[in-house]
Formats: structure tokens, C-alpha cells, sequence
């Protein structure tokens, strides 16, 4: 532990719904926030153990010690990443969609092919980038911006074309910050896995692991999932 008796977890800025509530990670509100009061609680944390902390996205899976426990922002498990961090077992999985401006043509975009047209917007060194890059192969160059608020806003102000995003992200930003902003689709392909972020060889990753697992055991993740992440409504497939 960085602190002795503390569990220290850090997250990003903004944090978006669901996963966090009112931008506030110490309220237990979100699914993020609960997780990591249930695997608290289950590894013998009192809430007051808890102590919160901000890294930004990129700088948690970069090479080098970190300031936390550990780091939960919607981290997407991939071998690059673990050459540098080490992550913990996958607590949830979520599709990537494509969301472009609602009067824009992208909006009738039905395959792989018909977005590689497009101008994509991204944040740097993220699942997104790489899914990008590597599955949907754009002719124009990527943009790539510093943090995934900028991509957002880049896309709101038709800088860029096309935007991928995870589901509820997506769902969360048209929602509350970009009305004009609509899902095209969901991506073929697994979407990403997503875990929490440790230190290289962190000792504390097997008791997370194991406390993790006994959330699943006895039904805990699965409530936390049903409570914070409610089925999507259905979104038209994006072929390949």
C-alpha cells in the first residue's frame, strides 16, 4: 500500500455517468464508485480507508511508479498496456459505437467501409485509437487529441467527422453535454475488456483478484451491473 491502512485510488477528470456519479468519486454513486467500495469492504477496508486521488487517463498506464493503489476510469485491458502497468481481472465488458453529429451523413453509415471516408477524432494512445487504426482503417488522417473530453469537443464542433466511443460513454455525453451528437452504431468485434490499473508487479493485485472474484461469486458485481448499467436500447449493427 502507499499508505499504510489506506486503500489509495485514483481516477481521471471529468468522470462520466454511470460509472461515477456528479463527478464525485468519494459518494459511492456509479459503478466504478461502488466496486470500489465493495472491493474495499471484501478486502477489510473501512469506507474511511478509502482515499481518492486524480491521475489523468493517459499517465495511469504509463511506464513508471505510480502515485496509487490503484487507478479506475474505464481502462481498457491490452497487451501494450501490460508491457508498462500491471491490471487486474476484467470487471466488465463494453462494445465500442461510432457516434457522429445527428445531420450528419456518417449517421447512414452501415459498414466498416462506408466510415473509412470519414475524418476520425481520438484520444491519443487510447483502445479507441488502435481500434481505429487497426479495424476500421480510415483514408484522412486521425486526429488525436489529449484527453477524450477534446476528441468530444472536436466532434461537437465538426472538426473531425467521427468519433468511437464505448457504449455508455456515448450514451452519457449525448445526453448531458452534446445533444447533437447521435450513435451511429456498434462496432463488430468485442468491444474492450475493462480492469483496474497497478503499478508494474504490484503485490496487491492477487488480493484484488480474489476479492474481485468473490463480487462475482456471490452475485455483488452482477447487482452493481443490473443497478448502474441498465441494458442498452437496441443500436443498429455495424458490419465489417
Amino acid at each position: 500500500l502507499k499508505t499504510p491502512g489506506t486503500l489509495t485510488v485514483h481516477a481521471d477528470q471529468p468522470l462520466y455517468e454511470p460509472w461515477f456519479i456528479d463527478n464525485d468519486p468519494t459518494n459511492g454513486e456509479g459503478f466504478e464508485s461502488a466496486l470500489v467500495y465493495a472491493l474495499a469492504e471484501e478486502m477489510g477496508f473501512t469506507r474511511d480507508q478509502v482515499v481518492w486521488g486524480y491521475t489523468a487517463f493517459n499517465a495511469s498506464y504509463a511506464p513508471g511508479p505510480k502515485p496509487f493503489d490503484f487507478y479506475i476510469t474505464e481502462v481498457s485491458i491490452t497487451e501494450p498496456r501490460k508491457e508498462a502497468v500491471a491490471f487486474s481481472d476484467g470487471y466488465y465488458s463494453t462494445p465500442f459505437v461510432i457516434i457522429a453529429p445527428d445531420d450528419s451523413p456518417v449517421q447512414e453509415a452501415t459498414s466498416l467501409a462506408d466510415l473509412r471516408q470519414y475524418r476520425f477524432g481520438t484520444l491519443v494512445n487510447s483502445s479507441y485509437a488502435s481500434y481505429i487504426t487497426e479495424t476500421i482503417q480510415p483514408e484522412p488522417d486521425i486526429s488525436v487529441y489529449n484527453t477524450n473530453a477534446d476528441a468530444l469537443q472536436a466532434l461537437a464542433n465538426e472538426q473531425v467527422d467521427v468519433n468511437v466511443e464505448s457504449l455508455q460513454i456515448a450514451e452519457e455525453v449525448i445526453a448531458d453535454q452534446f445533444p447533437e451528437l447521435g450513435i451511429v452504431g456498434i462496432l463488430p468485434g468485442p468491444g474492450t475488456e475493462l480492469g483496474m490499473v497497478f503499478e508494474l508487479d504490484s503485490p496487491l493485485v492477487p488480493y484484488v483478484n480474489q476479492a474481485l472474484a468473490n463480487l462475482k461469486a456471490d452475485g455483488t458485481l452482477d447487482d452493481l451491473i443490473a443497478e448502474w448499467l441498465p441494458a442498452p436500447p437496441d443500436y443498429p449493427d455495424i458490419a465489417e
